[in-house]
């Protein structure tokens, strides 16, 4: 006798969808997929750019930590970015409206997610100008900035210095990971 087909969940049904506690979940190929909690370094890295990004971006663009990503004519995808920047009109939705930056901080537990999944997805979003994959191994971070119809991509490291111009930010590697031991080295940035 044949399997019934499994029933796939819509970003709609996604959104309106409790499973009654309070893990965070992301919706991959139509199927809820638990997501684990961050690393003290992951979190602390997020907060460290999250902070930045508020003291320097101009209104009305805002940072939004954990932030919903939608894609167009995908009914079956909705990701969470550690960190989004949108300069739409705020609105109270569920997800960043039109993100022109997305930051993903990599662990090992999500890596290979985030390179092999989202980020050909977030690439496709007409919105995105910039993408910033964060290192928790080694003091780096992988800034994408779309050129015309392409895309450059730039390891910023020691000493280096993250540049988004056309939002007017300009985030220093150093200071992010000050304090942070990265890796398994024990090795602290200075």
């Amino acid at each position: 006798m044949a399997e019934p087909a499994e029933r796939l969940m819509t970003v709609a049904e996604f959104l309106r969808w409790d499973d009654g506690t309070d893990r965070r979940h992301e919706l991959v190929g139509g199927r809820p997929v638990m997501m684990a909690p961050p690393s003290r370094v992951h979190g602390a890295l997020a907060l460290a750019i999250g902070a930045e990004l508020r003291a320097r971006l101009a209104p009305p663009c805002l940072p939004q930590v954990e932030a919903g990503i939608v894609f167009p004519h995908d009914d079956f995808d909705f990701f969470v970015a550690d960190m989004a920047v949108s300069c739409a009109p705020p609105a109270d939705e569920l997800w960043c409206p039109e993100p022109v930056l997305l930051v993903e901080v990599l662990s090992e537990s999500t890596r290979a997610h985030d390179l092999g999944v989202k980020l050909p997805a977030y690439r496709r979003l007409p919105s995105v100008r910039h993408i910033l994959l964060v290192e928790t191994r080694e003091v780096r971070i992988e800034h994408w900035r779309r050129e015309g119809e392409g895309w450059h991509v730039r390891d910023v490291g020691p000493g280096g210095v993250v540049v988004l111009e056309d939002l007017g930010v300009r985030l220093e590697v150093d200071a992010l990971y000050r304090d942070l031991p990265v890796g398994g080295s024990g090795e602290v940035p200075s």
